[in-house]
């Protein structure tokens, strides 16, 4: 398959960078509606921008290099890295909710839950040189510190690990908080997820500053901090007098980095780990 053109490289400056709205993988977009019978064009509209752009992080990050990626559910992501022609290994609790996609991909995902310490220790950490943990963490409601622990010390010290999670300080979040009078998404929505979907929801979101501190204290060192916006929060919605208070919102995520969508850190093992 040809190598597809990628966006140029991304500013990394003082403000969030941008997941550009490329049409290069449109053919691999279209391929996923079709063969999940529509079931992916929510996912696909929420985070289309931001796997593309992790495809493409990746792809540049070790040309040629092995990745594991933690979480595969619906799969966007295994699309974009085919056209990539990136050599991925996937982690799901359960493939079997998407045995369509997962035979056109041609792929062998492993049921693990990335979790429990007896599920990991069957996964070779070491044959890997990218391990992706692309929107989890958020989701982890075990022993975070173990697990991160645990990733540190298993995988070679020469590879790296790539974790995005949502910005707790996200400004449009933290207005519909305000506004809702909640510390965050809905306990009944999230939790019920469980038993809904087959995962767990949103167990909290986490701020810059502490996860510096968390991959510090789990023995991991970081080579870079971005924050990324992939997706713009709607004006509408809450009534008229909300909108300027959303525009203000949406122009607050799209100038400061302490107020952008996603957080990107890449890890590398600690010398001490």
């Amino acid at each position: 398959m040809p190598h597809c053109p990628v966006p140029g490289p991304v500013y990394t400056g003082p403000m969030p960078v941008n997941a550009d709205a490329t049409q290069e993988f449109q053919a691999a977009i279209e391929r996923l509606s079709e063969v999940s019978g529509g079931n992916a064009l929510s996912y696909i509209a929420d985070h289309g921008r931001r796997c593309i752009d992790d495809a493409v992080r990746l792809s540049r990050m070790r040309p040629g290099g092995k990745i594991l990626n933690v979480g595969g559910r619906p799969y966007l992501f295994e699309y974009i890295a085919r056209e990539l022609e990136m050599d991925v290994d996937t982690l799901d609790l359960s493939p079997d909710r998407n045995p369509a996609e997962i035979a056109d991909l041609g792929i062998d995902v492993r049921a693990l839950d990335f979790e429990k310490p007896e599920d990991r220790a069957k996964i070779d950490l070491e044959a890997y040189d990218i391990i992706c943990l692309a929107e989890i963490i958020e989701h982890m409601r075990h022993d975070l510190v173990g697990t991160f622990r645990d990733l540190s010390h298993r995988m070679r010290r020469d590879a790296l690990a790539y974790v995005t999670t949502p910005n707790f300080y996200y400004a449009p979040a933290i207005l519909k908080t305000l506004s809702s009078g909640r510390s965050g998404p809905s306990l009944v929505r999230e939790w019920g997820k469980l038993e809904q979907v087959g995962h767990m929801g949103h167990v909290r979101e986490y701020a810059r500053s502490e996860l510096r501190d968390f991959f510090r204290f789990t023995g991991f060192d970081i080579q870079s901090s971005v924050v990324r916006n992939s997706r713009f929060s709607p004006l509408r919605g809450g009534g008229l007098a909300q909108t300027p208070v959303r525009a203000f919102a949406r122009f607050l995520s799209g100038r400061f980095d302490l107020f952008g969508q996603e957080l990107i850190f890449i890890l590398a093992p600690a010398d001490s780990a």
